[in-house]
């Protein structure tokens, strides 16, 4: 009896191969597309973007639209023992450090949501987004969650919801309220933390949730119309260009709708910190991370569309490394001047 726990506790443990992880993805994508379709995508090419910029890609679709940051005071089971009491590597305690002054749990979402339509407002911004930003936020009972998603939804100006959240916290209950909303016509996103499709990395990571985990989440979404942006981070620890690759291709074979790309940055009183303190991790200078965005949108679907490459600006009273300038419009810039100079673009090598 012994030895057969043994060998399930070493089974539980088993990380995930490449090729089981893409006939998985193939199977699950088989009744879902992308979002935007190829006939989008060579207008983009045409207007002389190598990249599938989601902004290029929305300007044609409606007037401007913006999204309100809010936090609405979740928690994270990760970090409140329920999974763990430690978090990701990378996290802080107080979670992911945002610069917008109205997206803080002090104010209320009625507070938060109306002083940033008004100040957007008189931008001449008129579709707004509600964007449930800090921690897990779905991590609450579904009838919690219904409560503030009608009430974000009630402002006539708010044209849909972006959710921030984990693979593993995405109950069927709470997608079919989702779903709801979208048949009502509002544009539902989860935000999705992917970080990597490597189990082996995910475990490092302490994520505490594996890629397979991730894949059914992106299924149960885009079937039922709920769109994914898929939130990933090159220059993991120990993650070859190889396995980084195959993030890419396993993100395009289950049609994943978007992406934001980004460096993993070292902050302080986090367990990357530690690592970092004691050579166990290396940041990438910037002339490696230009180089891994490259080699990453070369591989992945020219239909998943990007929304950004690199972070917002991480308060430097926090920030350990990397010391180069994380601005995104930069980072964007010469990504799209490298791959145009190369006369490459989004998906030149993407064969799947």
């Amino acid at each position: 009896m012994e030895k057969d726990e043994k060998n399930m506790d070493n089974k539980s443990r088993e990380f995930a191969s490449y090729e089981e992880l893409k006939c998985k993805a193939s199977n699950l994508a088989k009744n879902i597309d992308f979002t935007a379709k190829m006939g989008d995508i060579n207008i983009i090419r045409k207007k002389g973007f190598p990249i599938s910029q989601y902004g290029v890609y929305t300007k044609s679709k409606s007037p401007k639209t913006f999204k309100i940051p809010v936090d609405a005071g979740f928690s994270c089971p990760n970090k409140d023992g329920t999974l763990d009491d430690k978090g990701c590597i990378y996290c802080p305690k107080m979670g992911r450090p945002i610069s917008v002054e109205y997206c803080n749990r002090k104010y209320s979402l009625k507070e938060q949501i109306e002083f940033q339509l008004n100040e957007h407002s008189r931008k001449g911004i008129t579709n707004f987004y509600v964007y449930f930003y800090p921690a897990t936020n779905t991590y609450d009972t579904p009838e919690n969650l219904k409560k503030l998603w009608d009430f974000a939804l009630s402002y006539n100006t708010v044209i849909g919801l972006s959710i921030g959240t984990r693979p593993d916290c995405l109950e069927v209950e709470k997608l079919d309220i989702l779903e709801t909303y979208v048949k009502q016509g509002y544009d539902i996103w989860i935000d999705l933390g992917v970080q990597s499709l490597q189990d082996k990395t995910l475990d490092l990571l302490n994520r505490k949730h594996n890629a397979t985990d991730t894949l059914n989440a992106i299924k149960n979404c885009k079937e039922r119309g709920i769109k994914v942006c898929g939130h990933i981070i090159l220059g993991l620890p120990g993650e070859t260009k190889k396995e980084m690759r195959e993030t890419a291709e396993l993100l395009s074979l289950i049609k994943i709708d978007a992406l934001k790309i980004y460096p993993l940055v070292v902050i302080e009183n986090t367990k990357l910190e530690e690592m970092y303190w004691n050579a166990e991790y290396k940041s990438l200078d910037k002339i490696q991370y230009v180089g891994l965005v490259i080699d990453f949108l070369e591989n992945i679907s020219p239909q998943i569309l990007i929304q950004r490459i690199s972070k917002d600006k991480v308060p430097n009273e926090i920030k350990i490394s990397p010391e180069w300038d994380l601005g995104r419009l930069k980072i964007l810039n010469e990504v799209s001047n490298n791959l145009k100079s190369r006369k490459s673009f989004q998906g030149s090598k993407f064969n799947i």
